[in-house]
């Protein structure tokens, strides 16, 4: 699937997922205050942005328990 025909939702939502990556990988407080200043350029931020930001941090945070639980 192309960008051209993906819908905007999902374009949405992998910017969202992309967004935070970027503060995964970069978790200070600067990254995030660029974060916020990006997403809030248009002075609303999309559901869709939203949903991919809390799925992708939500990923991480279980991927990070399953390694903790392994290494008992």
């Amino acid at each position: 699937m192309t960008d051209e025909t993906q819908a905007p939702d999902d374009q949405d939502f992998d910017y969202g997922c992309e967004c935070a990556m970027t503060l995964l990988n970069e978790p200070t407080e600067d990254c995030l205050n660029d974060l916020m200043d990006e997403l809030d350029e248009d002075g609303m931020i999309s559901t869709e942005v939203v949903y991919g930001l809390l799925a992708t941090i939500l990923m991480s945070i279980t991927s990070e328990e399953d390694d903790s639980e392994e290494e008992h």
